[in-house]
């Protein structure tokens, strides 16, 4: 009897240890395609194995580092016709012209006629008549200073250069305060003469509200008659800074 009593426990330890091991071997057959898919994103990507090599993977391309370079002067690019002016006074980087192409144009040599032989580089030509203009300044402020300085200022406006610097605000102002500090012009006729240099852009940003109506003109016009000769130093130490003699 005792035998029979002993021999039940045996039996049920078997069931459940064939039973268990079943459980697992199923769990293992479901898990086993994870398994495999978790190890694939956790394995490095293949490297060289060849001496010499650098098996270290690369993350980035190599960056090319631009080279430096400018010219203090205006030159023209021989091979396009085209006039630069690539100062390291306003440019870290401009793409350099070859010794063979480059050829220098004196700065009193230019005058604002001369676009029509020579283009400028359509989109630094605002910076490039920026230059020419503060440079027309430098020796002396007076009417028939700021006459040419109009004059130079407004080629950036014309057909060919305006869609370029139609947004640029420091054209704007700076033949703003031309036209203002110009006692040859009547105080009557200063919006009539901005308006046929400068053509109006067809969006204003906030810096060129004062562009909208002849109101905001004339109001802007005051503002820096009123402050005359603070405008006139300012002016002048700007000339200053962009002198190329």
């Amino acid at each position: 009897m005792k035998g029979k009593k002993n021999s039940k426990p045996h039996l049920i330890d078997r069931r459940n240890f064939v039973g268990n091991t079943a459980k697992v071997i199923a769990l293992g057959t479901l898990l086993m395609p994870v398994m495999h898919a978790c190890n694939n994103k956790k394995s490095p990507p293949p490297t060289s194995t060849l001496p010499g090599k650098n098996n270290k993977p690369s993350t980035h391309a190599a960056k090319k580092i631009r080279k430096k370079w400018s010219h203090e002067g205006l030159v023209v690019n021989s091979k396009t016709n085209v006039m630069h002016f690539p100062t390291s006074r306003l440019y870290h980087y401009y793409d350099e012209i070859k010794p063979k192409h480059l050829k220098e144009i004196t700065l009193a040599a230019w005058a604002p006629g001369s676009e029509a032989q020579i283009r400028l580089n359509k989109y630094q030509s605002g910076n490039i008549l920026e230059i020419l203009t503060l440079q027309g300044l430098n020796e002396e402020i007076n009417d028939s200073s700021f006459v040419i300085a109009i004059d130079t200022l407004s080629t950036a406006f014309n057909p060919e250069y305006e869609k370029a610097n139609a947004m640029n605000f420091r054209l704007h102002e700076l033949m703003l305060q031309l036209v203002a500090l110009n006692n040859a012009i009547p105080q009557a006729d200063k919006w009539i003469t901005f308006s046929s240099k400068v053509k109006k852009p067809v969006q204003l940003r906030k810096r060129q509200q004062w562009m909208e109506t002849e109101t905001n003109f004339n109001e802007r016009i005051k503002y820096i008659l009123d402050r005359r000769n603070d405008y006139m130093t300012r002016l002048s130490q700007r000339a200053k800074k962009y002198s190329f003699t």
